[in-house]
């Protein structure tokens, strides 16, 4: 996660979406404490990611649980006690009641009508009209151009370099079993909400240990099994690459939200497979230097599927929580 300078309040949130009747509408929450229109975001809990952030503000707000689509532009705006506040937005949809990604999350508060009294499906042009904060209308902007370009409706095709694990001179068993350390534990669980966030429903990994720690609370809280290519170990991409690279590329073709966990010498593979299916308007950057993500680190690539193969449309990172 991005550090941020003293006296910075960081929030996020999501602009929840639906299509009716061929109309986009977009769900606006009214606060009656300031008696305002806006879209549902909330504060950063300490410990708690972004994306998770956003879904678990949406659910208190809302009382619907959500899948984040793509990245929406961050508002920065002053604010009271010469703070400034930051508020990272996402596309998202309201997710299947049955879906593996619901289940992984943890319960959520009903709605405080102290806190939001009301709740509103609204048309773009109601939008316009109702949204009290113009700046609040940014993230709207870019949620419309997305649709009427048809690359609003996305999945989640995520990367996973597994966390912290134990020094190979300090491990004489097989390397294949090589396991995660007490903070790459922590990093795992702190996973969960977050690749439920992006609704994932498969799971794939290398075979080894800290690959699969790696992703196996998530596995367990959601009850998607994994699976494993050896094609993903670190031998098995050294001896052939192009194999790897073949079978990233079938992952990416599925229609499906995927994390894959991965080792550190895959990566280059993984990024420069991204890469060609970047596009000239996929938002955010790719990683541009070796190792291109911490141990734990995380590459979310937002992906539009078409008839001639997979594109994506935006790419994010989510590295290691800092403080605030």
């Amino acid at each position: 996660m991005k550090r941020y300078p003293p006296g910075t309040v960081v929030a996020a949130g999501a602009l929840v979406w639906r299509v009716r009747k061929d109309e986009l509408q977009v769900l606006a929450v009214h606060r009656p404490r300031y008696d305002d229109w806006s879209w549902p975001k909330g504060k950063l809990d300490p410990g708690e990611t972004l994306p998770a952030c956003a879904i678990r503000e949406v659910a208190e707000e809302t009382g619907k649980q959500v899948v984040l689509g793509q990245p929406l532009p961050t508002l920065r705006y002053p604010i009271a006690g010469d703070k400034t506040k930051v508020v990272k937005y996402w596309a998202a949809r309201v997710a299947a009641k049955d879906s593996h990604a619901v289940a992984a999350r943890p319960p959520v508060s009903p709605v405080d009508k102290a806190e939001i009294d009301r709740t509103a499906w609204l048309t773009i042009d109601e939008a316009h009209s109702r949204i009290t904060f113009k700046d609040d209308l940014r993230p709207l902007e870019a949620l419309v151009s997305a649709y009427e370009n048809e690359r609003l409706d996305t999945r989640a095709f995520i990367i996973a370099r597994h966390a912290r694990a134990r020094r190979r001179k300090a491990w004489r068993r097989s390397d294949l079993t090589r396991p995660i350390t007490k903070r790459g534990q922590e990093r795992a669980r702190q996973l969960v909400p977050l690749f439920a966030a992006f609704g994932v429903a498969r799971i794939t990994s290398s075979p080894a240990e800290r690959c699969m720690a790696t992703v196996r609370p998530f596995a367990q809280a959601s009850g998607i099994t994994v699976k494993t290519y050896d094609q993903l170990t670190e031998p098995g991409h050294a001896e052939r690459p192009l194999a790897t690279a073949v079978l990233l590329q079938k992952l990416l073709d599925k229609d499906v939200s995927r994390v894959v966990s991965v080792h550190r010498p895959t990566l280059p593979t993984v990024i420069e497979m991204v890469r060609s299916a970047t596009r000239w308007y996929t938002r955010g950057a790719l990683p541009r230097s070796n190792p291109y993500l911490p141990a734990g680190g995380v590459l979310v690539a937002h992906v539009e599927p078409t008839l001639s193969g997979p594109r994506i449309i935006a790419v994010e990172t989510h590295g290691l929580q800092v403080p605030l």
